[in-house]
């Protein structure tokens, strides 16, 4: 039991038998054998079966396997798809080597322990190199799951009538017209019936009619266009508990609708789009510079995918198929709070295999899955622990429902219509899951304050030496502990059931993504560090003086020049609502404007937290630049304490959005560059599926 919460003392055990380097495991073992001495491993490696890793075995295939050879690197524009570093279990639960490998057991290139180098890091990855011929994931086939050649030409879309097929307009003046009035413009009923009675008066001396008599056959025509188009569902649930013998609750006896949409239709809609055919992988792939540097960019680039395509291949049933993680995103938003605080719980579906930038632009990437019910109740009940139980499993119940039409794909191949036209086999799994840390805590089944990826205590998360959680260890200490100890001293809510315990190779503590907006720029920036310098300010000064040093801030940030990419605030900084883009208007100012007033390790502070910000906002990163940010991590993190040695924020820093920067480096390892999935995606997506339509 100690061995599982306690990590070892962090030595190479592993030795090589042809020179003098040490690794930490096994896979950094076998990595360098194949790197630096392929000809004793080639013999060994013949005898293995392609086909453990998704591979065709040479009896599927006419041709014949290479011998290992470093990877090709890949210039600035394109990748190659290479197979991962091998991979036991033994290493996956081993954590002596916890900065040398990522969340999921891959090793980093940056940290490799070599005693030729005298203990630095050798950035050198030699990963088996796959012809893009026996790539099992670009395997096509007919609508009915047969092979056909490679290069078989692309059947013709149903959708495809020619370019001057308008169904169900008559012409492209009518679906042109559509689109303007009800989607460009937003036009109002009595005023698309105005419109069109002057059109008709002006074409009816010409002996026309206008395209549509009036509003009523125009949506007419809108909600007949077949295309794309995944009709509404719903479900009700209801408590089914023990309850009390008299006074019941009214949440009790609700009826909590869910409406959704299905999300096997929807990932068919994203999988066929034609426009993303030039932004969509197929399978996980190592991308490369031209210097051979690793690079951190699409989802399908990194180690978490390819853990999971390994998973999927074990089963024979299974190869052929290409890999398509489930990517949710959920946030609470309210529309109206003058005419009575509407409140609507939205949830988002995308798939790993898009782009990123594809997923952050408005192209579809990310569409409307359904709206989860918000249950409430009266004054006297809204605190029970009943109800407060009964909110949280309302959640995974109606996720586990909505979901439960990709469970059977996930272990046997859907047949899809892809990008670029042809057949092909996909299998689902539950990807990332964007949130904000209140709704990852209800997702991971965690107390607030407490960390929903590690088991960092709620009084101790400023430790760097804390195991990730996993279902297994929650299921084991839900089995141990009584629901107290686990509250107290593991901040597991331990009588809820995850949803995703209902899907195979889904766990949702490792799911859990970095969150740029709500993490980084609006709480560690926003509601820290910007309060506690106010708060220093306000502490040091009489309150007149504290003003006037406040109000020289404010007219030295509104001084800012006029240039592009800097916005002016006329105001300084003193309005009521934050936004996303107010504060990351206000970082590329804030730092000069206090210069001299608050101590230079302030501002250092302040200046090496920016640095990290940049650094994991990039829209690439690389090997580099996770050094980068290493260092900028460890330069915050000692000179922030100088807001806890002057008393501004003396209880330390015991908070889950300070600690989750502990995760950045590996979660960047593991799904790639957080810009595309940050819960900035989701809100900007509030605007166009939640708020406009209301």
């Amino acid at each position: 039991m100690n061995s599982l919460l306690t990590p070892a003392a962090r030595q190479p055990r592993f030795a090589c038998l042809h020179c003098i380097c040490r690794f930490f495991n096994r896979a950094g073992l076998k990595n360098h054998v194949r790197a630096k001495h392929p000809a004793t491993d080639h013999a060994a490696s013949q005898s293995q079966s392609p086909s453990a890793h998704g591979l065709p075995s040479p009896q599927q295939s006419n041709e014949q396997f290479p011998p290992l050879c470093s990877p090709t690197v890949e210039t600035q524009d394109h990748h190659d798809f290479i197979q991962p570093p091998l991979f036991d279990d033994d290493d996956y639960n081993n954590y002596d080597n916890y900065d040398n490998y990522d969340d999921y057991g891959y090793q980093d290139e940056n940290n490799i322990f070599d005693d030729n180098l005298s203990g630095s890091g050798s950035r050198s990855s030699t990963p088996i190199s796959v012809p893009s011929s026996q790539d099992h994931a670009r395997r096509i086939c007919d609508k009915y799951g047969n092979d056909i050649p490679i290069d078989s030409p692309p059947p013709p879309r149903e959708s495809d009538l020619g370019p001057d097929d308008w169904t169900p307009y008559q012409s492209q003046v009518e679906f042109e017209l559509a689109d303007f009035l009800y989607r460009r413009n937003q036009m109002s009923a009595s005023d698309i019936n105005y419109l069109l009675s002057l059109w008709g008066a002006s074409s009816a001396t010409h002996g026309e009619a206008p395209p549509f008599p009036d509003h009523m056959d125009l949506y007419s025509a809108i909600d007949s266009t077949p295309i794309g188009d995944v009709s509404w569902e719903s479900f009700s649930l209801r408590f089914n508990g023990t309850r009390p013998n008299d006074a019941v609750p009214p949440w009790m006896d609700a009826e909590y609708d869910v409406w959704f949409r299905n999300p096997r239709n929807l990932v068919h809609n994203i999988i066929s789009n034609p426009d993303f055919n030039n932004a969509f992988d197929y399978a996980p792939y190592q991308e490369h510079d031209a210097n051979g540097t690793r690079r951190y960019h699409n989802f399908m680039s990194r180690n978490w995918a390819w853990r999971q395509a390994d998973l999927i291949s074990e089963d024979p049933e299974t190869h052929g198929s290409f890999f398509c993680p489930i990517i949710l995103g959920s946030d609470k938003t309210t529309v109206s709070v003058a005419t009575g605080h509407n409140e609507y719980w939205p949830v988002y579906l995308s798939i790993g295999n898009i782009h990123n930038n594809v997923r952050c632009a408005h192209r579809n990437g990310l569409v409307l899955l359904g709206f989860l019910a918000i249950p409430k109740t009266d004054k006297e009940h809204q605190n029970d622990a009943d109800f407060h139980k009964f909110r949280r499993q309302l959640l995974h119940s109606s996720l586990a429902k909505i979901l439960e039409c990709l469970k059977p794909f996930m272990t046997t191949p859907d047949i899809v219509h892809c990008v670029n036209g042809h057949f092909r086999r996909a299998i689902y799994g539950l990807g990332p899951y964007i949130a904000d840390y209140p709704e990852q805590c209800l997702l991971a089944c965690t107390v607030q304050g407490w960390c929903a990826r590690c088991t960092a205590p709620s009084r101790d998360l400023n430790g760097h030496r804390h195991l990730r959680r996993s279902h297994a260890h929650t299921d084991m200490l839900v089995r141990e502990f009584e629901l107290g100890a686990l509250w107290d001293e593991y901040g597991i809510v331990g009588d809820i059931i995850p949803f995703t315990n209902a899907f195979p190779r889904a766990d949702i503590h490792e799911l859990l993504l970095p969150d740029l907006l709500h993490q980084l720029i609006k709480g560690v920036f926003k509601d820290h560090i910007v309060t506690w310098i106010t708060d220093y300010i306000k502490a040091k000064y009489p309150e007149r003086e504290a003003n006037r040093i406040l109000d020289d801030i404010d007219r030295h940030i509104a001084l800012a020049p006029s240039f592009a990419g800097l916005r002016r605030f006329a105001d300084g900084r003193g309005f009521k609502q934050w936004t996303g883009d107010d504060s990351k208007a206000l970082m590329k100012v804030y730092l000069p404007a206090i210069e001299g007033y608050v101590p230079q390790d302030m501002v250092r502070a302040l200046r090496a937290f920016l640095e990290c910000c940049y650094i994991v906002r990039r829209d690439i990163l690389d090997t580099n630049s996770l050094r980068e940010l290493e260092d900028a991590l460890e330069h915050y993190y000692t000179c922030r304490k100088i807001f806890e040695d002057c008393g501004v924020h003396a209880e330390g820093f015991n908070l889950p959005r300070q600690h989750s920067l502990h995760h950045y480096l590996q979660l960047v390892r593991a799904f790639g560059a957080p810009n595309g999935l940050c819960s900035s995606i989701t809100e900007s997506k509030h605007i166009k599926a939640v708020k406009e339509p209301w």
